[in-house]
């Protein structure tokens, strides 16, 4: 039985999408953004709503498929797809986008091109040392965005309200890695699929509802009789999971437990914490911005190099959830990820499931052979 029904989850996202139609038509916009690089902190302080946007799906694919060269990734067509078929993308007024892969740097222009929307580009030094010059230029780059999200919402960034913002996502990812380290136990409180779910409906609800919910999940899994049943381990990795492909991790959910993941639509948006007023710049404080700076150059990703800060986490989360596989899962054409699987398994010392595919659901009774035969090797 889900932990949150499908049903309550629709209603939630329902009832969200026309608060956020209500607060349009009051002159409020909304800042859509699709990377863990985007500082939502800031977007909120200037007084509009950052939404991730992070829905994919075979019929989203097929729409957008005519707006991108061939070897686009599922991701990147089901994006401009859902320009054109989802409520929630049809109410973003501005796209905050990161320059990480080729793709995603092209994204941003074809969404500006073909559906009109403005689009702020955030560039990240590709070379992931955080020395002090690369972390002044990032800096830099978030002043610039300061002043365009100011121009679009009409109100400038204050320093109060930014340090509330900070403190306000600070809680919320402090909630989601209560929540995430839960599964830390022989036997899991929450699945895989209710953290997807909670970290889906927490970009979507904001801060404050969000930590409502997460809250009231874990009272109802600390009112919930322990399972002992010993299951296999695992922890997800790859291109970013969608919430359309939570039939994946119900599927491997059967019969293992994924206790972690190395996810950019997971642990690696509410792990860390930016540091809060009052420290010295030694111990990492400093002005809002100078601490926004170095906690968003220093978030780890496979794209960047080196990317030795990914593998490090890795083999960290494999230590503290005690993983014993790794499922991961790429996108078809998503060269960051799927050049980097053999390295991430000599790396780990871990048997690994590599499913590299698209958004179609033809092929889920093949991924599910897999699955089951990867799972007896256990």
């Amino acid at each position: 039985m889900e932990l949150i029904p499908r049903a309550t989850l629709d209603q939630i996202r329902h009832e969200r999408v026309e608060e956020i139609v209500a607060a349009r038509k009051q002159g409020a916009k909304v800042v859509g953004y699709f990377c863990i690089y985007a500082p939502v902190e800031l977007v909120q302080a200037a007084g509009a709503i950052p939404v991730r946007l992070m829905r994919g799906g075979q019929a989203a694919e097929e729409a957008g498929e005519k707006y991108l060269r061939a070897d686009a990734c599922s991701f990147c067509n089901s994006c401009m797809g859902n320009f054109e078929r989802d409520q929630m993308y049809r109410q973003v007024d501005a796209v905050l986008s990161v320059n990480t892969c080729d793709m995603m740097r092209r994204l941003p222009e074809s969404i500006e091109q073909h559906f009109g929307i403005p689009v702020f580009q955030l560039y990240m030094p590709r070379t992931s040392e955080p020395l002090p010059h690369r972390v002044a230029e990032f800096r830099r780059q978030l002043d610039g965005l300061a002043g365009e999200l100011a121009t679009l919402t009409g109100s400038a960034i204050g320093t109060e309200q930014l340090e509330s913002e900070i403190a306000a996502f600070n809680r919320l990812r402090g909630m989601l890695r209560q929540a995430s380290d839960t599964r830390r136990m022989s036997a899991p409180l929450l699945s895989g699929g209710t953290m997807l779910d909670l970290a889906a409906t927490a970009w979507l609800l904001g801060p404050v509802k969000a930590v409502s919910l997460i809250e009231e999940v874990l009272r109802i899994v600390a009112a919930r009789p322990r399972q002992g049943t010993r299951r296999p381990r695992l922890m997800l990795g790859g291109s970013m999971l969608t919430e359309d492909d939570r039939w994946l991790l119900d599927m491997v959910e059967e019969k293992a437990d994924i206790v972690t993941d190395i996810l950019c639509t997971g642990t690696r948006w509410f792990e860390g914490t930016v540091p809060e007023r009052g420290l010295s710049p030694e111990a990492g404080g400093g002005s809002p911005m100078d601490r926004l700076a170095r906690f968003y150059f220093g978030r780890p990703c496979m794209h960047r190099r080196p990317n030795s800060a990914m593998y490090e986490y890795a083999q960290r989360f494999v230590r503290e959830f005690r993983v014993e596989g790794l499922v991961y899962k790429t996108l078809l054409y998503c060269d960051p990820w799927s050049f980097e699987v053999r390295r991430l398994q000599e790396a780990l010392g871990l048997p690994v499931l590599h499913l590299d595919t698209d958004y179609s659901t033809e092929n889920r009774e093949q991924v599910r052979t897999r699955v089951e035969a990867f799972l007896e090797t256990l």
